[in-house]
């Protein structure tokens, strides 16, 4: 007997359920793949018709599918985003290239989400493109750090450029409600103990007149503070309030009008750190959520203390700066005092010495008149030492304050020279310098006479102090446009790394134990060169002496 014939439109048993069984196993291995991609994306999407493939999206976004394709899910993004990823999906479909783009998406809450999408293109038999899948991953915590990195950056950036404490808060409240809050209030924690709300600035630019309702509210703390800036500013302690509700608003309101508004700026969310430097208080923070879904959370908490870290580094660096410049403006003025008051017992004083000068002289027989006479110039010379002394301090003044003149004329620099150098001589002859003037004139000039002349005092007296016994020589040549006078001596010279401060007010290049002065000369000397539109310097090697060297302009313009 032969065996039926099997019909051949028909699966053998055998067959049909090895498909049954491979069918089985690709739905096991699909769906596999979806929960591996699942644990592996936030959201994963498609442009096909087969909504299966992309519920993660309608479940993030509340988008429905049929709203998602033909650019639909542009809409999710945020508005600053959707150019940038419309032009990377463009590229990608234009080329069948890999879709990738970062954008913050905006979630069922109404919170936006930055995300890095990716995408591929799959293709049919023919190597058309069938459908586009992808995924949405999560990158916040990336996003985040990235931005509030950059914003310490430019905040530290802000601080640095101002050194001006009040400058720092207004940057500060600015640049916060630009990328943190709603709302930024500053309280500030003076010095005397005063408290004072010196910035409230809000994002909104129509909330201006609320602002400057509230900046006038003051955060006096009490015995025991529950107002968020109060308990910053009066025990240095940080306060985060994720939902700010009405209960709470009454619970902490200092009073009625306070509780009216906070009511009216509508705070949602709140955050208050203190700002500290070296163990003290400085003053508080306040950010305030008003508008956004967005609520503060304790990562925002540690961003808001590294912020005001910063913050009261620059503002304590600020109070120093104006409490140095403080002492130096008092310093300054006390020397201004102290210079006329002491002046004023050295004019009857050196006229007491004039007249017993000329007493001497009227009696030349007496065998005390050359003593007499010796000890009348010793303080003749002490009197105008003072004198200089005291000059040099209120020119110091004057300089700090900004009202020191030239007076201007028409001057031979040579004639100053042989001046001053002759006045010098007795006193270099008495320290036994060979001493050394070439001055050849003419050499004509516009200058003060009276500060050109005290230049090369302050040179000479420098020479005659440091290079005493030593040869000292000045010369003075007109060379071109500039006359160039110098000054040298051979005595203990300058080290190399004390010559950028010997200008300096005050500036030394040895111990004041070994040689006196106030350290005003060269600064005083530099101080006029420079007004007359010229410039000194000096060459020196230690052991070896010093040239002193003085270029100033003889026409200008």
């Amino acid at each position: 007997m032969t065996a039926p014939l099997m019909n051949p439109g028909l699966p053998a048993a055998g067959t049909e359920a090895a498909l049954r069984e491979e069918l089985a196993l690709l739905r096991q291995e699909a769906e596999r793949l979806r929960r591996l991609l699942e644990t592996a994306a936030s959201v994963t999407w498609t442009d096909s018709g087969d909504d299966a493939l992309s519920p993660s999206w309608t479940a993030f976004t509340g988008q429905p599918p049929e709203q998602m394709r033909k650019g639909g899910w542009l809409q999710c993004l945020h508005p600053d985003d959707r150019q940038g990823a419309l032009a990377a999906w463009e590229r990608a479909q234009s080329g069948n290239l890999p879709f990738r783009a970062r954008y913050r998406l905006r979630r069922v809450d109404g919170t936006y989400v930055w995300m890095l999408a990716r995408g591929m293109p799959v293709l049919g038999p023919d190597g058309a493109v069938r459908e586009w899948v992808g995924t949405c991953i999560d990158i916040q915590a990336q996003a985040l750090g990235e931005e509030r990195a950059a914003f310490l950056a430019r905040a530290s950036e802000l601080f640095s450029s101002s050194l001006e404490a009040s400058a720092t808060l207004a940057s500060l409240a600015n640049l916060s409600v630009s990328a943190l809050a709603d709302w930024c209030i500053v309280d500030v924690l003076h010095p005397d103990g005063h408290f004072e709300r010196v910035q409230v600035v809000a994002a909104d630019p129509s909330h201006s007149t609320l602002a400057a309702s509230v900046q006038r509210l003051t955060p006096v703390p009490r015995d025991r503070p529950v107002y968020p800036p109060a308990v910053a500013l009066s025990t240095g302690r940080s306060t985060l309030v994720p939902e700010v509700s009405d209960a709470l608003m009454e619970a902490v309101a200092q009073d009625a009008d306070h509780l009216e508004m906070m009511r009216r700026v509508g705070i949602r969310s709140l955050l208050t750190v203190p700002l500290l430097a070296r163990g003290h208080i400085l003053g508080a923070l306040t950010f305030l959520i008003t508008t956004s879904c967005r609520r503060y959370a304790d990562e925002d908490l540690q961003f808001a203390q590294e912020l005001a870290n910063l913050a009261g580094l620059a503002v304590d660096n600020a109070r120093l700066l104006h409490g140095a410049r403080e002492a130096v403006r008092l310093r300054d003025e006390f020397l201004s005092v102290a210079s006329h008051e002491l002046k004023t017992p050295l004019t009857p004083l050196s006229l007491k010495l004039q007249a017993l000068s000329r007493a001497v002289k009227a009696h030349p027989d007496s065998p005390l008149a050359p003593v007499i006479e010796a000890h009348v110039e010793t303080g003749h010379r002490q009197v105008r030492r003072l004198t200089e002394l005291m000059n040099d301090l209120l020119d110091v003044s004057r300089i700090s304050a900004g009202t020191f003149r030239l007076q201007r004329e028409d001057v031979d620099v040579a004639e100053v020279v042989r001046e001053v150098t002759e006045r010098f001589a007795p006193r270099f002859a008495l320290e036994h310098c060979d001493f050394r003037v070439e001055a050849p004139g003419p050499v004509c000039g516009s200058f003060d006479r009276s500060r050109l002349a005290q230049v090369l005092d302050h040179l000479l007296d420098n020479a005659l102090k440091y290079g005493a016994g030593t040869p000292v020589s000045v010369r003075l040549a007109a060379e071109g446009p500039v006359a160039r006078l110098t000054v040298r001596d051979g005595g203990i010279g300058i080290s190399k790394e004390q010559r950028p401060r010997l200008f300096e007010r005050y500036g030394r290049a040895v111990s004041e134990r070994h040689y006196g002065g106030l350290g005003l000369g060269l600064y005083l000397a530099r101080t006029i060169v420079e007004a007359e539109g010229g410039s000194v310097s000096v060459d020196s090697c230690l052991g070896e002496g010093a040239t002193f060297q003085v270029e100033l302009p003889l026409s200008r313009p």
